[in-house]
């Protein structure tokens, strides 16, 4: 019977919080295992920056990322297709990372989206990744 019980450790729940930032930038920590349902937090505050701001900045400190479903990855692509016509209006991006596959997923996206200019940053340097991404023009 105590067997049933579910264990919950908290590195497996899901948590996208929207963390404080300076206005031209939308700052996000997530943890456990990120889900498509988490983007109804994400996205709506990268629309209401983008409403106020012509070009902003993204902060995701991931250092307590433990994964992303498929439909998560799913949604990210959707949402990033959607917006190819405003990619100038997305001037930074800074990533906080500890685990490296963040650390080379994001240089992968870097990459294929050039006209964003995007670093990652170890845990220890969130307060000079926040600096970093809100010096947008």
């Amino acid at each position: 019977m105590f067997g049933m019980i579910p264990k919950t450790n908290p590195k497996e729940e899901k948590v996208i919080e929207v963390i404080s930032a300076p206005e031209n930038v939308a700052a996000f920590r997530g943890a456990g295992t990120v889900t498509a349902e988490d983007y109804d937090k994400i996205i709506p505050t990268i629309e209401e920056k983008l409403s106020e701001h012509e070009e902003i900045g993204i902060l995701a400190d991931l250092t307590d990322l433990e994964d992303m479903t498929g439909d998560a990855l799913r949604r990210d692509l959707q949402y990033g297709l959607s917006k190819l016509g405003e990619l100038h209006r997305f001037q930074r991006a800074a990533v906080v990372y500890e685990k490296q596959w963040i650390k080379a997923a994001t240089e992968m996206t870097g990459a294929l989206f050039p006209q964003i200019e995007a670093r990652v940053f170890p845990a220890d340097e969130k307060t000079q990744a926040l600096e970093w991404v809100a010096r947008v023009q």
